[in-house]
């Protein structure tokens, strides 16, 4: 009797424990996981003018969870957390080697997407050239279904802020430019690695800002922390360009500098220029600035600046050859800005983009660099009876050799002095002859750009021979 209750007994419990184990909702759980928990603390404030504001968001990457991420929200005084690309459940976080992940906080709402293993960040269909903050490569810890870990947020290494109160109208409507500050961008972390990737332009590229309660912040990363004390700062409009100079002050990475309202001009303040004021009509198809970049006058020669780059003669660079050139270190070495793979790298892009401009970096709004075409229309009314071209050998008494520009209906005249060009630290053809460059290189010599040249006697607005690291004069122009 004993032996056959003992028997019943065990009947009923293994009836008990195969029923359990056949209960579908039970094998589904086991099979995809259950959402998971986050605890998540955010240890630093948001690392600028104002602590954490109500609609600011963090996002987590986990090493090796593919494209599900976690999204943290600030609702004013705690963060609420949802999963972005899937759910995450527990499942996901079995069987991984490391519990490591990277936060990043952007100052304007970015899409995420995924794609090559690695997420990727825009804002408007553009990478977000201003501060961003973030915590790479931290450790966190499962706990059942609870994911804990804490974040320290931070900048860039090297990274400023200024900010510009009181600016009216749109901080939208502004660019800001430094030759000593390079914008950067988190252009996207690895999932596999959880690495920020960025993507840097050069010194002086000209950067959007971020608005805030009183006014607009702009940021990039010094290039000499802490060691270079001369700064000239512009911030502008199509109307307007702004000018703020800080001579012998060192700026500190990590900090945010606050400089006055726009609307406080002279002195120590801003000095502001009329556009209008800074060009010439024609009445070709775009307004000549009246002077040379860099100069201060309508004789002075200016800066020298090779093809693409942005830093200028008197920004410092004084050897303008391969070994120093931004996008190649030789002819048939070329990084960017080159239609033919014999050249170097193939990416077809003919004319050169806002970043990589001089004009622009340096004025802003609608000024840029010529292009061929332009360079040419210009050129071109030198046999046009209704433009006069006058060559000088002693220009309004200023002994600068060059020619007079002039439209007879108007009258209207700009002087393009001879300023010559520099070939490594050498300086040729000062007083005899100019090259104003172009924002277009020749398709089959990519290692040369196109200029407009001129001497005695002779304008053409095509020319290309000659090396484009080398250094030549830029006259902007506006739409």
């Amino acid at each position: 009797m004993k032996k056959t209750l003992l028997l019943l007994c065990m009947a009923v419990g293994l009836m008990s424990c195969t029923s359990e184990g056949l209960n579908p909702e039970n094998e589904k759980e086991k099979n995809e996981g259950v959402p998971m928990t986050f605890n998540v603390t955010v240890l630093d404030t948001k690392a600028d003018k104002a602590d954490w504001a109500n609609g600011d968001i963090i996002y987590v990457f986990f090493k090796g969870l593919a494209n599900k991420y976690l999204i943290l929200e600030y609702d004013g005084s705690s963060w609420t957390n949802t999963s972005g690309g899937g759910t995450l459940l527990s499942t996901d976080f079995v069987g991984l080697s490391e519990f490591r992940l990277t936060a990043v906080h952007f100052p304007v709402a970015v899409d995420v997407t995924y794609s090559s293993s690695s997420f990727h960040f825009k804002s408007g269909g553009d990478p977000v050239y201003n501060y961003y903050l973030f915590d790479e490569n931290r450790m966190y810890s499962v706990s059942g279904t609870t994911v804990n870990a804490t974040l320290s947020m931070g900048k860039p290494a090297d990274m400023v802020q200024i900010h510009v109160a009181g600016i009216q109208g749109s901080v939208g409507d502004y660019t800001f430019g430094c030759s000593k500050i390079r914008p950067v961008a988190c252009e996207s972390v690895g999932s596999a690695l959880v690495t920020i990737q960025e993507s840097v332009l050069q010194a002086g590229a000209r950067v959007s800002g971020v608005a805030d309660s009183d006014g607009g912040i702009f940021a990039g990363r010094l290039v000499y922390p802490g060691t270079d004390k001369d700064y000239k700062f512009t911030l502008a409009s199509d109307t307007q360009i702004y000018t703020l100079t800080r001579a012998d002050k060192a700026l500190t990475a990590g900090k945010m500098y606050n400089f006055p309202a726009l609307s406080e001009t002279g002195g120590s303040n801003w000095a502001v220029t009329d556009v209008s004021d800074l060009y010439v009509d024609l009445g070709l198809s775009v307004k000549w600035a009246k002077c040379n970049l860099g100069a201060a006058s309508e004789t002075g020669y200016g800066d020298y600046f090779a093809y693409g780059e942005t830093t200028g003669t008197s920004e410092g660079k004084t050897n303008f050859a391969w070994g120093t050139y931004a996008w190649g270190t030789g002819a048939k070495t070329l990084t960017k800005y080159c239609s033919s793979a014999g050249y170097g790298v193939n990416d077809g892009i003919y004319t050169l983009l806002p970043e990589d401009d001089a004009a622009y970096a340096a004025l802003g709004g609608k000024f840029r660099m010529p292009t061929r075409v332009e360079c040419k229309e210009l050129a071109d009314t030198k046999s046009d009876g209704n433009y006069t071209w006058t060559w000088s050998t002693n220009y309004k008494s200023s002994g600068i050799k060059g020619y007079e520009v002039k439209r007879n209906s108007t009258e209207a005249t700009i002087f393009l002095p001879a300023a010559g060009e520099m070939n490594g630290s050498s300086t040729s053809g000062v007083a005899s002859e100019g090259r104003i460059l172009s924002s277009n290189y020749n398709t089959s010599t990519p290692n040369n750009a196109y200029y407009l040249y001129f001497f005695s006697g002779s304008a053409s607005g095509e020319n290309y021979s000659a090396d484009r690291c080398r250094g030549r004069s830029i006259r902007p122009i506006s739409e």
